[in-house]
């Protein structure tokens, strides 16, 4: 997106090695198609040459590249992290790599291994130190890698100030809806409250109040335990304890349009399936009361579902029942559509919850309930019945990209203690 002008670039390559020793490279084809127009070039062998052929439709290029050393292990060895007992941080592989009729060194380094929560499951990735030298301009950057499966989610490239990144497809090509990168999508907090909590089990924690730091434009609604106030020109979120009657936050109730709304089908929404209705009925194990049977569908979606985290989004509740994995996007909306269909008005919320690993909210969703006529919030992901400290947040206010930080400022106590910071 450059100069109010979108452009879309779409690369192909391939490489072709001999079957056999010494496995040299027979043959590459690489295209970069952009604006109408199309780049190719084509690698073929000739004994000990490489003959290289650009085109862009028009105009035809040939090199001939003598004494061209090139094989399947030179293609493997920057994939020594694949091997066991190589992610050690500290570990450096060395390359040469071979793209587009060029030669590049390609130096990596594992600098460091990350553990985060992301859309409510755990995720650990590796941070690589990265060098690309093609004999004329280096650059230096800095990869990420997916550790389950060693896939490149990030490369930032910090002389060229540009980031190739893995994202789900209609959100990188969707300009207009630009949003913070999994992984960035957090809000960060000066310290881990968790810890103080913990060292005032004495007592029952009343209210939270964190100072809104950065470019807040109004995106946290007043609702279930959350308030936003505004002391001496600044804005606080505060997090209220229902339990111990906070002043903060609403109790909203259910009006009877809500609850049809909340009942009825939607398009593609299953919910008179005679599969959906039994396992709803498997989940909630004969259980006759509405806590009941929410404690026991929480559980049922909770084990059903293992923690992964993948780049993409909830296709259909088909899909999570067969592959029985996913993040909080299809645990909610799993539970969603297994409430709704025995009759439980559900809503999926989103936001933010706090994970003490990144000392930070990251986005969340969870689910609203109808229990005694108001929304009550409860998550399947985590398989709490009572949530407290999620961030709920107004999706038609949802900011491009978040810019805002969280400064613990006081926490109150039941009993009347209070601490600032």
């Amino acid at each position: 997106f450059s100069g109010e002008v979108i452009e879309t670039s779409d690369t192909f390559t391939q490489q072709v090695f001999q079957a056999d020793p010494p496995y040299n490279l027979l043959y590459e084809f690489s295209s970069d198609t952009q604006g109408g127009s199309e780049l190719t070039i084509t690698s073929t062998r000739q004994k000990d040459s490489l003959k290289v052929l650009r085109s862009d439709g028009v105009n035809k290029e040939t090199e001939i590249l003598r004494n061209f050393d090139y094989r399947l292990n030179h293609y493997l060895s920057d994939l020594i992290f694949l091997l066991p007992n190589q992610n050690i941080i500290g570990n450096t592989v060395k390359s040469r790599d071979f793209a587009d009729g060029e030669f590049a060194d390609f130096v990596i380094t594992l600098s460091e291994i990350r553990e985060q929560i992301v859309k409510g499951v755990p995720y650990k990735y590796f941070v690589y130190d990265a060098i690309w030298d093609d004999g004329e301009f280096p650059i230096t950057g800095q990869m990420l890698v997916e550790q389950d499966n060693l896939t490149l989610i990030s490369f930032w490239m910090e002389d060229l100030q540009m980031e190739v990144r893995l994202e789900d497809k209609e959100i990188a090509q969707d300009i207009n809806n630009q949003k913070d990168f999994y992984l960035d999508n957090m809000i960060p907090l000066d310290r881990d409250f968790y810890e103080i909590l913990e060292s005032n089990s004495h007592t029952t924690v009343k209210n939270i109040f964190l100072e809104i730091e950065g470019n807040y434009n109004n995106q946290f609604p007043t609702a279930f335990q959350q308030e936003v106030v505004q002391i001496e020109g600044k804005n606080y979120l505060v997090l209220g304890n229902a339990l111990v009657d906070t002043e903060y936050g609403i109790w909203e109730e259910a009006t009877k349009s809500d609850i049809q709304k909340n009942l009825e089908k939607k398009n593609f929404d299953p919910i008179d399936d005679p599969m959906i209705i039994d396992l709803a009925k498997k989940g909630i194990k004969g259980a006759t009361n509405i806590e009941d049977k929410l404690t026991n569908l929480l559980s049922f979606v909770y084990d059903y579902i293992e923690d992964t985290y993948v780049v993409g989004s909830v296709t259909t509740v088909y899909d999570i029942i067969e592959q029985k994995s996913g993040d909080c996007s299809e645990h909610s909306f799993l539970f969603n559509i297994l409430a709704r269909s025995i009759g439980i008005p559900s809503r999926i919320a989103s936001g933010y919850a706090y994970d003490p690993q990144s000392q930070s909210f990251g986005w969340h969703a969870w689910n609203e309930v109808v229990i005694d006529g108001y929304w009550y919030p409860v998550d399947p992901t985590w398989n709490w019945d009572s949530v407290y400290g999620h961030i709920k947040e107004d999706e038609k206010l949802n900011p491009f990209f978040n810019n805002i930080k969280f400064k613990l400022s006081l926490i109150q106590f039941e009993n009347g203690e209070e601490q600032f910071y």
